[in-house]
Protein backbone atom coordinates (compact mmCIF):
# COMPACT_ATOMS: atom_id res chain seq x y z
CA UNK A 1 0.00 0.00 0.00
CA UNK A 2 1.06 3.19 -0.46
CA UNK A 3 2.13 6.19 1.35
CA UNK A 4 -0.20 9.41 1.24
CA UNK A 5 2.67 11.55 2.88
CA UNK A 6 5.57 10.25 0.55
CA UNK A 7 3.33 10.84 -2.39
CA UNK A 8 2.68 14.26 -1.45
CA UNK A 9 6.30 15.25 -0.95
CA UNK A 10 6.75 14.07 -4.40
CA UNK A 11 3.52 16.11 -5.89
CA UNK A 12 5.32 18.79 -7.53
CA UNK A 13 7.95 16.07 -9.34
CA UNK A 14 5.08 14.85 -10.74
CA UNK A 15 1.86 16.27 -11.27
CA UNK A 16 2.25 17.58 -14.31
CA UNK A 17 2.87 13.90 -16.36
CA UNK A 18 0.26 12.40 -18.13
CA UNK A 19 -0.23 8.74 -18.79
CA UNK A 20 -2.31 6.72 -16.75
CA UNK A 21 -3.57 3.12 -18.68
CA UNK A 22 -1.87 1.35 -21.58
CA UNK A 23 -3.52 -1.04 -23.26
CA UNK A 24 -0.84 -3.13 -25.80
CA UNK A 25 -0.83 -5.38 -28.35
CA UNK A 26 2.12 -7.72 -28.03
CA UNK A 27 4.04 -8.05 -31.65
CA UNK A 28 5.98 -11.21 -30.60
CA UNK A 29 5.57 -13.44 -27.32
CA UNK A 30 6.18 -17.48 -26.15
CA UNK A 31 3.82 -19.04 -23.63
CA UNK A 32 5.68 -21.13 -21.84
CA UNK A 33 4.24 -25.06 -21.45
CA UNK A 34 4.96 -23.99 -17.57
CA UNK A 35 2.66 -20.73 -17.92
CA UNK A 36 -0.12 -19.44 -15.76
CA UNK A 37 -2.20 -18.31 -19.05
CA UNK A 38 -5.67 -20.03 -18.42
CA UNK A 39 -7.73 -20.90 -21.58
CA UNK A 40 -10.98 -21.12 -21.61
CA UNK A 41 -12.50 -23.96 -23.49
CA UNK A 42 -14.15 -23.23 -27.32
CA UNK A 43 -18.22 -22.97 -27.03
CA UNK A 44 -19.97 -25.43 -29.35
CA UNK A 45 -22.83 -26.08 -31.18
CA UNK A 46 -25.53 -28.35 -29.41
CA UNK A 47 -27.35 -29.99 -32.61
CA UNK A 48 -24.18 -30.72 -34.80
CA UNK A 49 -21.47 -30.55 -31.46
CA UNK A 50 -19.04 -28.15 -33.54
CA UNK A 51 -16.30 -26.72 -32.09
CA UNK A 52 -15.96 -22.91 -32.66
CA UNK A 53 -12.21 -22.65 -31.62
CA UNK A 54 -8.91 -20.94 -32.85
CA UNK A 55 -5.45 -22.25 -32.32
CA UNK A 56 -3.99 -19.55 -29.41
CA UNK A 57 -0.54 -20.61 -29.36
CA UNK A 58 2.13 -22.95 -29.65
CA UNK A 59 5.17 -24.22 -27.70
CA UNK A 60 6.94 -27.50 -27.47
CA UNK A 61 3.76 -29.06 -25.68
CA UNK A 62 1.61 -28.24 -28.71
CA UNK A 63 -0.75 -26.17 -29.63
CA UNK A 64 -3.53 -24.88 -27.79
CA UNK A 65 -6.92 -24.12 -29.14
CA UNK A 66 -9.91 -22.67 -27.51
CA UNK A 67 -12.42 -19.21 -27.26
CA UNK A 68 -9.59 -17.06 -25.65
CA UNK A 69 -7.01 -17.26 -22.87
CA UNK A 70 -6.06 -15.38 -20.55
CA UNK A 71 -4.34 -14.43 -16.93
CA UNK A 72 -5.15 -12.02 -14.94
CA UNK A 73 -3.31 -10.52 -11.90
CA UNK A 74 -3.84 -7.46 -10.05
CA UNK A 75 -1.86 -4.89 -11.59
CA UNK A 76 -2.21 -6.23 -15.13
CA UNK A 77 -4.77 -7.98 -17.61
CA UNK A 78 -3.79 -10.71 -20.23
CA UNK A 79 -5.90 -11.73 -22.83
CA UNK A 80 -5.53 -13.85 -25.69
CA UNK A 81 -8.12 -13.62 -28.16
CA UNK A 82 -8.76 -14.41 -31.94
CA UNK A 83 -8.87 -10.93 -33.81
CA UNK A 84 -11.84 -9.35 -35.54
CA UNK A 85 -14.07 -10.43 -38.44
CA UNK A 86 -11.52 -9.43 -41.18
CA UNK A 87 -8.35 -9.59 -39.67
CA UNK A 88 -5.96 -13.01 -39.40
CA UNK A 89 -4.40 -14.41 -36.53
CA UNK A 90 -4.70 -14.16 -32.43
CA UNK A 91 -3.67 -10.94 -31.26
CA UNK A 92 -2.27 -10.85 -27.15
CA UNK A 93 -3.54 -7.71 -25.45
CA UNK A 94 -1.98 -6.66 -21.92
CA UNK A 95 -3.85 -3.92 -20.38
CA UNK A 96 -2.11 -2.39 -17.12
CA UNK A 97 -1.96 1.25 -14.95
CA UNK A 98 1.52 2.45 -15.18
CA UNK A 99 1.23 4.46 -12.24
CA UNK A 100 -0.71 1.71 -10.24
CA UNK A 101 2.45 -0.52 -11.19
CA UNK A 102 4.86 2.02 -9.67
CA UNK A 103 3.29 3.22 -6.89
CA UNK A 104 0.59 1.15 -6.13
CA UNK A 105 -1.69 3.54 -6.70
CA UNK A 106 -2.73 5.68 -9.76
CA UNK A 107 -3.29 8.76 -8.13
CA UNK A 108 -0.41 10.17 -9.24
CA UNK A 109 1.60 9.70 -12.78
CA UNK A 110 4.57 9.19 -12.72
CA UNK A 111 6.40 10.56 -15.48
CA UNK A 112 8.56 9.13 -18.88
CA UNK A 113 10.79 8.14 -16.48
CA UNK A 114 8.72 5.94 -14.48
CA UNK A 115 6.43 4.90 -17.61
CA UNK A 116 9.32 3.15 -18.39
CA UNK A 117 10.50 1.49 -15.37
CA UNK A 118 6.80 0.25 -14.70
CA UNK A 119 6.94 -1.48 -17.91
CA UNK A 120 9.88 -3.09 -17.10
CA UNK A 121 7.92 -4.39 -13.75
CA UNK A 122 5.33 -5.85 -15.59
CA UNK A 123 7.33 -7.49 -18.62
CA UNK A 124 9.68 -9.08 -15.57
CA UNK A 125 6.40 -10.30 -14.13
CA UNK A 126 5.35 -11.93 -16.99
CA UNK A 127 8.36 -13.65 -17.48
CA UNK A 128 7.48 -14.89 -13.97
CA UNK A 129 4.23 -16.02 -15.33
CA UNK A 130 5.79 -18.32 -18.15
CA UNK A 131 5.10 -14.79 -20.57
CA UNK A 132 8.14 -14.11 -22.43
CA UNK A 133 8.09 -11.11 -24.55
CA UNK A 134 9.87 -7.47 -25.10
CA UNK A 135 6.90 -4.58 -24.13
CA UNK A 136 8.80 -1.38 -26.00
CA UNK A 137 8.35 -3.57 -29.71
CA UNK A 138 4.33 -4.09 -28.74
CA UNK A 139 1.87 -1.30 -29.87
CA UNK A 140 -0.34 0.64 -28.33
CA UNK A 141 -3.99 -0.23 -28.73
CA UNK A 142 -5.47 2.22 -25.84
CA UNK A 143 -3.88 5.14 -24.51
CA UNK A 144 -5.55 6.89 -21.43
CA UNK A 145 -4.45 10.05 -20.03
CA UNK A 146 -5.18 12.35 -17.36
CA UNK A 147 -4.70 15.71 -14.96
CA UNK A 148 -6.23 15.75 -11.58
CA UNK A 149 -6.75 19.66 -10.34
CA UNK A 150 -7.69 21.15 -6.95
CA UNK A 151 -10.92 22.73 -7.37
CA UNK A 152 -11.59 25.38 -5.78
CA UNK A 153 -15.64 24.13 -4.84
CA UNK A 154 -17.09 21.11 -4.19
CA UNK A 155 -17.54 18.51 -6.72
CA UNK A 156 -21.10 19.04 -7.31
CA UNK A 157 -20.99 22.74 -8.01
CA UNK A 158 -19.63 22.08 -11.80
CA UNK A 159 -22.77 19.70 -12.53
CA UNK A 160 -24.59 22.18 -14.38
CA UNK A 161 -21.86 23.52 -16.25
CA UNK A 162 -20.62 19.64 -17.21
CA UNK A 163 -24.60 19.57 -18.28
CA UNK A 164 -24.22 22.98 -20.23
CA UNK A 165 -20.96 21.66 -22.30
CA UNK A 166 -22.74 18.31 -23.60
CA UNK A 167 -21.18 16.15 -20.81
CA UNK A 168 -23.73 13.16 -19.59
CA UNK A 169 -24.22 11.69 -16.54
CA UNK A 170 -22.59 8.01 -16.65
CA UNK A 171 -22.82 6.24 -13.18
CA UNK A 172 -20.21 3.79 -13.44
CA UNK A 173 -19.64 0.96 -10.73
CA UNK A 174 -16.31 2.80 -8.63
CA UNK A 175 -16.35 6.18 -9.69
CA UNK A 176 -19.63 7.87 -8.38
CA UNK A 177 -20.64 10.79 -10.25
CA UNK A 178 -19.30 10.52 -13.66
CA UNK A 179 -19.37 13.01 -16.38
CA UNK A 180 -18.49 11.69 -20.03
CA UNK A 181 -18.49 13.00 -23.93
CA UNK A 182 -17.50 9.34 -25.54
CA UNK A 183 -17.85 8.09 -28.97
CA UNK A 184 -16.53 4.87 -30.37
CA UNK A 185 -13.00 5.69 -30.51
CA UNK A 186 -12.34 7.97 -27.63
CA UNK A 187 -13.60 9.62 -24.46
CA UNK A 188 -13.69 12.42 -22.45
CA UNK A 189 -14.27 11.61 -18.69
CA UNK A 190 -14.37 13.95 -15.34
CA UNK A 191 -14.97 12.29 -11.84
CA UNK A 192 -14.46 13.09 -7.91
CA UNK A 193 -10.95 10.92 -7.50
CA UNK A 194 -11.14 11.11 -3.64
CA UNK A 195 -14.67 9.73 -3.84
CA UNK A 196 -13.73 7.26 -6.50
CA UNK A 197 -10.83 6.10 -4.53
CA UNK A 198 -12.98 5.74 -1.07
CA UNK A 199 -15.42 3.54 -2.70
CA UNK A 200 -12.40 1.77 -3.19
CA UNK A 201 -11.78 1.57 0.56
CA UNK A 202 -8.76 3.34 -0.08
CA UNK A 203 -7.20 6.20 2.33
CA UNK A 204 -7.99 9.54 1.34
CA UNK A 205 -7.33 11.80 4.37
CA UNK A 206 -4.00 13.36 3.36
CA UNK A 207 -4.64 13.94 -0.12
CA UNK A 208 -6.49 17.26 -1.51
CA UNK A 209 -9.81 17.14 -3.17
CA UNK A 210 -9.12 16.44 -6.58
CA UNK A 211 -10.92 16.55 -9.52
CA UNK A 212 -9.44 13.85 -12.11
CA UNK A 213 -9.81 14.53 -15.95
CA UNK A 214 -9.41 11.51 -18.05
CA UNK A 215 -8.91 11.04 -21.87
CA UNK A 216 -9.34 7.64 -23.29
CA UNK A 217 -7.68 6.86 -27.16
CA UNK A 218 -9.58 3.57 -27.09
CA UNK A 219 -8.37 2.32 -30.38
CA UNK A 220 -5.10 1.69 -32.47
CA UNK A 221 -6.27 4.47 -35.14
CA UNK A 222 -7.10 6.98 -32.72
CA UNK A 223 -3.80 6.66 -30.94
CA UNK A 224 -1.50 7.30 -34.32
CA UNK A 225 -4.26 10.12 -35.43
CA UNK A 226 -3.78 11.79 -32.33
CA UNK A 227 -0.26 11.29 -31.62
CA UNK A 228 1.32 10.55 -34.58
CA UNK A 229 2.64 6.60 -33.38
CA UNK A 230 1.91 3.57 -31.76
CA UNK A 231 4.96 1.85 -31.32
CA UNK A 232 5.52 1.64 -27.31
CA UNK A 233 9.27 2.39 -27.49
CA UNK A 234 8.41 5.44 -29.59
CA UNK A 235 7.04 7.01 -26.09
CA UNK A 236 11.26 7.59 -24.92
CA UNK A 237 12.06 8.88 -27.96
CA UNK A 238 9.88 12.23 -27.87
CA UNK A 239 7.49 10.65 -27.93
CA UNK A 240 6.37 11.65 -24.50
CA UNK A 241 6.06 15.00 -24.77
CA UNK A 242 3.91 14.27 -28.12
CA UNK A 243 1.53 12.85 -25.76
CA UNK A 244 1.82 15.60 -22.92
CA UNK A 245 0.76 18.17 -25.75
CA UNK A 246 -1.67 16.75 -27.20
CA UNK A 247 -3.66 16.46 -24.24
CA UNK A 248 -4.51 19.84 -24.01
CA UNK A 249 -5.06 20.33 -27.31
CA UNK A 250 -7.75 16.94 -26.91
CA UNK A 251 -9.08 19.24 -23.78
CA UNK A 252 -9.59 22.35 -25.71
CA UNK A 253 -10.96 20.77 -28.68
CA UNK A 254 -13.56 19.09 -26.65
CA UNK A 255 -14.81 20.69 -23.24
CA UNK A 256 -13.00 23.58 -23.44
CA UNK A 257 -13.51 25.16 -26.88
CA UNK A 258 -15.76 27.63 -26.24
CA UNK A 259 -15.01 30.89 -24.19
CA UNK A 260 -16.56 32.13 -20.71
CA UNK A 261 -18.86 34.41 -22.50
CA UNK A 262 -20.28 31.78 -24.50
CA UNK A 263 -20.86 29.61 -21.73
CA UNK A 264 -22.96 32.14 -20.26
CA UNK A 265 -25.29 32.31 -23.07
CA UNK A 266 -24.91 28.49 -22.98
CA UNK A 267 -26.79 28.82 -19.28
CA UNK A 268 -29.47 31.35 -20.28
CA UNK A 269 -30.49 29.61 -22.73
CA UNK A 270 -31.31 26.53 -20.71
CA UNK A 271 -32.63 28.51 -18.50
CA UNK A 272 -34.99 30.51 -21.70
CA UNK A 273 -35.72 26.47 -22.30
CA UNK A 274 -37.05 25.67 -18.32
CA UNK A 275 -39.40 28.71 -18.65
CA UNK A 276 -40.31 28.05 -21.96
CA UNK A 277 -41.60 24.18 -20.58
CA UNK A 278 -43.63 26.10 -17.91
CA UNK A 279 -44.86 28.79 -20.31
CA UNK A 280 -46.22 26.46 -22.85
CA UNK A 281 -47.88 24.30 -19.56
CA UNK A 282 -49.60 26.51 -17.57
CA UNK A 283 -50.42 29.47 -19.74
CA UNK A 284 -50.35 33.03 -18.60
CA UNK A 285 -49.71 31.71 -15.29
CA UNK A 286 -46.41 29.87 -15.97
CA UNK A 287 -44.63 32.35 -13.98
CA UNK A 288 -45.95 31.55 -10.53
CA UNK A 289 -45.57 27.34 -11.02
CA UNK A 290 -42.20 28.12 -12.16
CA UNK A 291 -41.30 30.10 -9.15
CA UNK A 292 -43.37 27.23 -6.88
CA UNK A 293 -41.15 24.19 -8.44
CA UNK A 294 -37.48 26.10 -8.87
CA UNK A 295 -38.63 27.17 -4.54
CA UNK A 296 -39.54 22.78 -4.07
CA UNK A 297 -36.00 21.95 -6.49
CA UNK A 298 -34.43 24.40 -3.77
CA UNK A 299 -35.77 23.21 -0.95
CA UNK A 300 -35.29 19.24 -1.27
CA UNK A 301 -31.73 20.09 -3.10
CA UNK A 302 -30.30 21.86 0.06
CA UNK A 303 -32.34 21.15 2.79
CA UNK A 304 -33.79 17.29 2.02
CA UNK A 305 -36.73 15.84 1.91
CA UNK A 306 -36.46 14.09 5.11
CA UNK A 307 -35.66 16.93 7.05
CA UNK A 308 -38.50 18.67 5.67
CA UNK A 309 -40.46 15.96 6.74
CA UNK A 310 -39.16 15.97 10.48
CA UNK A 311 -39.34 19.68 10.46
CA UNK A 312 -43.30 19.52 9.64
CA UNK A 313 -43.46 16.77 12.55
CA UNK A 314 -41.60 18.68 14.65
CA UNK A 315 -44.14 21.77 14.14
CA UNK A 316 -47.37 19.07 14.94
CA UNK A 317 -48.74 19.27 12.05
CA UNK A 318 -51.24 16.48 11.36
CA UNK A 319 -50.23 13.26 9.75
CA UNK A 320 -52.42 13.49 6.93
CA UNK A 321 -51.39 17.21 6.19
CA UNK A 322 -47.38 16.35 6.54
CA UNK A 323 -48.33 13.64 3.68
CA UNK A 324 -50.14 16.54 1.70
CA UNK A 325 -47.39 18.90 2.11
CA UNK A 326 -44.08 15.87 1.09
CA UNK A 327 -46.81 15.20 -1.63
CA UNK A 328 -46.97 18.77 -3.18
CA UNK A 329 -43.27 19.45 -2.55
CA UNK A 330 -42.53 16.58 -4.70
CA UNK A 331 -45.13 17.27 -7.71
CA UNK A 332 -43.49 20.80 -7.53
CA UNK A 333 -39.81 19.19 -7.40
CA UNK A 334 -40.36 16.75 -10.37
CA UNK A 335 -41.71 19.84 -12.71
CA UNK A 336 -38.73 21.13 -12.59
CA UNK A 337 -36.26 18.05 -12.45
CA UNK A 338 -37.17 17.21 -15.75
CA UNK A 339 -35.27 20.26 -17.47
CA UNK A 340 -32.96 21.20 -13.97
CA UNK A 341 -29.90 20.38 -14.06
CA UNK A 342 -27.67 20.77 -10.30
CA UNK A 343 -26.33 23.93 -9.33
CA UNK A 344 -24.87 25.09 -6.04
CA UNK A 345 -22.02 27.54 -6.51
CA UNK A 346 -20.94 31.23 -5.61
CA UNK A 347 -19.14 31.29 -8.78
CA UNK A 348 -20.86 32.03 -12.21
CA UNK A 349 -21.27 29.51 -14.72
CA UNK A 350 -18.48 31.79 -16.81
CA UNK A 351 -16.23 31.78 -13.44
CA UNK A 352 -16.39 28.06 -12.99
CA UNK A 353 -15.35 27.51 -16.52
CA UNK A 354 -12.69 29.63 -16.53
CA UNK A 355 -11.20 27.88 -13.63
CA UNK A 356 -11.44 24.69 -15.11
CA UNK A 357 -10.29 25.40 -18.69
CA UNK A 358 -7.00 27.43 -16.76
CA UNK A 359 -6.10 24.54 -14.70
CA UNK A 360 -6.73 21.85 -17.38
CA UNK A 361 -5.47 23.49 -20.71
CA UNK A 362 -2.17 25.15 -19.16
CA UNK A 363 0.45 23.00 -20.10
CA UNK A 364 3.37 22.65 -17.95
Amino acid sequence: MYNNAVLLQTLQQVRFKVIDTLKLMLSDYEVSPESSVRVQPASYEVATGEKVEYPLFRNEAGTFYGSKAYLNTENWNLTLKPLPAGSRGVGAFLQFSVPKNYYGSNYFSVGEAGTRAALKKVENELVQNGVFTNLEEAELSRVDTFKNIEPEEPFSSYFSLFSLLKARKAHQRGYGTTFLVANSSQEFCVYDKLQEMREHGLETSELPETMRFEHRALKKEKVRSLYGFTRVNELFHGGYEVVKEKQVENWKNSLFSFSAEEVVVLGSKQLEQEMKAFQEKFGSNWFQYFLKSYGAYSLAKFAGKEVVRAALENLNSERTKVWRTMKLLEEAERELLVLKQEEGSSKTLGELYEELREKVCELE
